[in-house]
């Protein structure tokens, strides 16, 4: 799924935070400015975006999602996605989220499962956040 979204200065990715419900677990991705444009899929693996090193966690499946442009650090170059990159979750399904990078107007966040399952991706406002919902 690729969505683009033609906005002006990159979002800046304020934090992400999860937990899990009856029959799915809920990602979200808290946002400051414009909803940024996005691409989410399967892969193989989670690579660190710029260096292409192999973050080595185990499961089932994984998914990747891409803002751009997006940042996870102010103008300074401090964090504001702080922590990480391995986020441990241990919730239905998602078993981690990592931060797979914040590199040339592009934020990684990737997802660590069990197994893989149906997903759906939200747009939300007031505050932005995209929020993914995967099936247990």
């Amino acid at each position: 799924m690729d969505v683009q979204h033609n906005i002006g200065d990159p979002a800046v990715v304020q934090g992400v935070r999860y937990a899990t419900h009856d029959t799915y677990d809920r990602v979200v991705i808290d946002l400051k400015g414009s909803m940024p444009g996005y691409n989410v899929k399967w892969v193989d693996k989670l690579l660190q975006d710029g260096s292409g090193d192999d973050f080595n966690l185990h499961g089932g499946a994984y998914l990747q999602l891409i803002l751009a442009p997006a940042d996870a650090h102010d103008a300074k170059g401090r964090p504001t996605w702080k922590g990480g990159p391995i986020f441990p979750a241990n919730l239905g399904n998602v078993t981690h989220v990592v931060k797979t990078g914040d590199f040339e107007g592009r934020v990684g966040v990737g997802l660590v499962l069990n197994h893989q399952a149906a997903f759906e991706l939200k747009e939300q406002s007031d505050p932005d956040r995209l929020v993914i919902d995967v099936a247990h």
